[in-house]
């Protein structure tokens, strides 16, 4: 049955990357394959090219503030002992806030699907997990979730939530694969704390609707949790299909992926069983203007959260506009927006998509070090479930500060070599809270969360919100400061290759640090940025064996006065995840 399973990979190139020729690469990074174009915004692959880099709980004073950086997985090991990376967090909390779940994509489970590469016991996942019992103090790295009598695998994307019949079951969805079969889906693990310890006790697969067709079936990407905490059993999983339009009749391309469907699956029986799937952002694939299927408007990067009174909400990025039509001359708009579909029966039924704002994505203009040569928006939701804004929703998400193309700038490469090059795009990027208090049919004039951005070298992105007990609203974001170190401008301070054999060489750095803001009236003004990471990481000097080297998002949580962030970061030399508590001034309300 293996042997099935790794047929299926070679279908979709975006989860098994081969290694880089290290000659005679003759790549048009401007030839764009749409499957790969747009899946790949998804889940993680194998980097072979990586090289090593250098390398009270809260403290004391007036707050806000945090504390010591806690590093959650173990130490790790290059090859041939093992694979390096460990990104893409997500984090969730008790009520009390002292066990805690964390996830990770991890560079080990590629050790399994590429037998010999290696010389330690294979892990069997891409995705690990760890858990504290002492409010984040200590960590206990707990590998892959099992993969049970299902032989499910995951793929990364990584999604924590709790919630079920006793308001104690943990969840943990991302990308996964049955071993038997060979099926692609999305895994959900569920599990429980005991005492000092944390076990997962099943796990289910929930499928796409059309399995296999001429282009390879349907593609998951994406998926994001949320579960309802009032014992109702109900859980949500909002996610990216990338359809299979040969397979409905609809294309001939030999390639023939749509640009993305936001689809729900829903359970309420505590994730025993789901259904599904209901569409809220339908297929925009223009067929009408290319029957061919290469034009269309991108959906990615969805987001759920439950509101108070049985609301429930899904964000995304629709956008950018793509023309594929002339394979030597493709078109990518700099614009795209942010929108939501609400649901006031627990995720049965939804409304039609409203648009939050209008950005300009960041699709071109990644940070510098992002060892991709694309990146999505990723916004995120979050809702007051009570105090003085009960029920008011809270929407994050970056813009650039112009608009950029979303074609990658092909330039001669600055120092010899094979490998085509990229231009790095220094163009900076604000990030914005909207919010509505009319459950998602208006939205407020966006917020910026920090200060002014400079036209160029200061991005923040992936800005993730949650809203304390009584009200307050938390953000947490990356910062990347892009600029030369040295006194020579001319220095190329920053030369990484990218997936498919592309190099982005410059003289910039992506010097990253995780920030934390906190709105105390409803999210109209924030606090001076509060600084969690207490070690700045130089990614262009940070091996890694995954793409994208550190992730597509962070995570945080809030409770009582306090925030729960998770983050990756390079202080060993290689990505690892990191943890902190962040104490807010004051009390929240009840």
């Amino acid at each position: 049955m293996q042997e099935l399973f790794r047929r299926r990979l070679l279908v979709v190139p975006l989860l098994l990357a081969v290694p880089i020729a290290a000659t005679g690469v003759q790549l048009d990074p401007t030839s764009l394959d749409k499957r790969e174009e747009l899946m790949s915004g998804g889940a993680i692959e194998l980097e072979l090219s990586a090289s090593p880099g250098p390398g009270g709980f809260t403290g004391g004073g007036s707050p806000p503030r945090v504390s010591t950086n806690v590093q959650v997985n173990d130490p790790q090991s290059f090859l041939p002992d093992g694979l390096v990376g460990r990104s893409e967090t997500s984090v969730v909390t008790s009520n009390g806030g002292q066990q805690l779940l964390a996830g990770w994509n991890d560079a080990d489970g590629f050790c399994f699907l590429n037998p010999g590469l290696c010389t330690s016991i294979p892990q069997l996942g891409l995705s690990g997990f760890g858990y504290s019992t002492d409010g984040g103090k200590t960590w206990t790295d707990g590998g892959a979730p099992p993969l049970f009598d299902d032989q499910i695998y995951t793929f990364g994307d990584p999604w924590l939530d709790r919630g079920g019949f006793d308001k104690q079951t943990y969840y943990y969805s991302n990308i996964g694969a049955s071993l038997l079969t060979g099926s692609f889906g999305m895994s959900i693990h569920r599990g429980h704390f005991s005492g000092k310890s944390f076990a997962w006790e099943d796990v289910r697969l929930v499928l796409p609707e059309i399995l296999t067709g001429p282009g390879g079936g349907d593609f998951l990407d994406k998926e994001a949790i949320a579960a309802e905490k009032d014992g109702s059993g109900v859980v949500i999983m909002s996610l990216t299909n990338f359809l299979d339009l040969a397979a409905r009749g609809q294309c001939p391309n030999a390639s023939p992926i749509g640009f993305g469907e936001i689809q729900v699956f829903r359970s309420t029986d505590a994730g025993d069983t789901w259904g599904g799937p209901i569409v809220v952002g339908p297929d925009l694939t223009d067929l009408t203007a290319d029957p061919g299927c290469n034009v269309g408007v991108s959906q990615q990067s969805s987001s759920p959260a439950f509101g108070p009174q049985g609301d429930v909400y899904v964000v995304w990025e629709r956008g950018p506009f793509f023309d594929f039509e002339d394979a030597m001359n493709p078109f990518v708009s700099p614009e795209a927006e942010i929108v939501v579909s609400t649901s006031f029966d627990g995720g049965a039924s939804w409304s039609d998509p409203v648009v939050v704002d209008d950005v300009n994505h960041m699709r071109g203009a990644p940070p510098v070090a992002y060892n991709r040569n694309r990146i999505n928006n990723h916004p995120r939701i979050a809702v007051a479930q009570n105090g003085t804004h009960k029920g008011r929703i809270y929407v994050t998400y970056t813009s650039m500060a112009a608009p950029v193309s979303g074609i990658p700038v092909v330039v001669p490469c600055p120092v010899p070599s094979a490998q085509p090059c990229v231009a790095q795009n220094l163009t900076s990027a604000q990030a914005y809270l909207s919010h509505s208090d009319d459950r998602g049919s208006t939205w407020s004039a966006p917020v910026p969360i920090a200060g002014p951005v400079p036209a160029e070298g200061k991005k923040r992105v992936w800005p993730t919100v949650s809203v304390e007990p009584g009200g307050n609203v938390d953000i947490v974001y990356y910062e990347s400061l892009e600029e030369g170190l040295t006194p020579d401008p001319a220095d190329i301070e920053c030369n990484l290759t990218l997936q498919g054999g592309v190099r982005r060489a410059g003289t910039a750095v992506s010097l990253v640090d995780t920030y934390w803001v906190r709105s105390s009236d409803g999210g109209r003004s924030f606090n001076a940025p509060v600084r969690v990471s207490d070690v700045s990481t130089n990614w262009c000097q940070v091996a890694s064996n995954i793409v994208p080297n550190m992730g597509d998002y962070i995570f945080s949580v809030s409770k009582g006065n306090h925030v729960f962030p998770t983050w990756a970061e390079g202080r060993n030399g290689v990505p690892d995840t990191f943890f902190a508590v962040g104490l807010g001034a004051g009390k929240s309300g009840k």
